[in-house]
């Protein structure tokens, strides 16, 4: 009778596993890429915030920033932003640390040759740290929206311009909208 539990058991877990992989994978829409939020602060102003996950690059994290802040402006009638140079802006990296693996287990030989000095056996790789980042990326602008070419400075991005090229990007349309990934189904 056990072993009717063990073989049973057993088939579960094997088509367990082979149901898993031959799932779909789903690809990320631009609104699940990061963590957004967005506040008006007057007529024109905005705070466009963005936390990503900490296996995402900071200049990642910066692209989407930008494109969610070109989103905001053309969503809200704007063609041009300015990126505010405030202090409340956090542009500053995750904080990241170094982390050392322990070397796996070695059993030395001691046969026919003999026991080896140490350093003979050591992997020179031992005890190399890895940098890991321990937060996630967050990147906040306050920016400032115009509508016409003549009332933004001369450093004003083009927010059609960044969503014609970094919107195709991340997934979202040249009138800021997000538009649906590609499903292909893998076996």
């Amino acid at each position: 009778m056990n072993t009717k539990k063990f073989l049973g058991s057993g088939l579960c877990a094997l088509l367990l596993v082979t149901a898993s992989g031959c799932s779909t994978l789903q690809p990320q829409t631009f609104n699940q890429l990061a963590n957004f939020s967005t506040y008006q602060l007057n007529e024109q102003t905005f705070r466009v915030s963005v936390k990503t996950s900490p296996n995402m690059s900071y200049g990642t994290t910066q692209e989407i920033t930008l494109v969610k802040a070109a989103q905001t402006a053309i969503q809200h009638g704007f063609t041009y932003f300015k990126i505010l140079n405030d202090p409340s802006s956090r542009n500053q990296p995750p904080r990241q640390a170094i982390v050392y693996t322990p070397p796996p287990p070695m059993f030395r030989p001691y046969g026919f040759y003999g026991p080896r000095p140490a350093f003979f056996w050591n992997d020179p790789w031992d005890n190399v740290g890895q940098v890991v980042n321990i937060e996630p990326n967050e990147v906040a602008y306050s920016i400032t929206c115009f509508k016409n070419m003549q009332n933004a400075p001369s450093d004003a991005f083009n927010a059609t311009l960044i969503l014609k090229s970094l919107g195709a990007k991340y997934g979202v349309a040249e009138n800021g909208d997000i538009l649906k990934p590609d499903v292909k189904k893998t076996s």
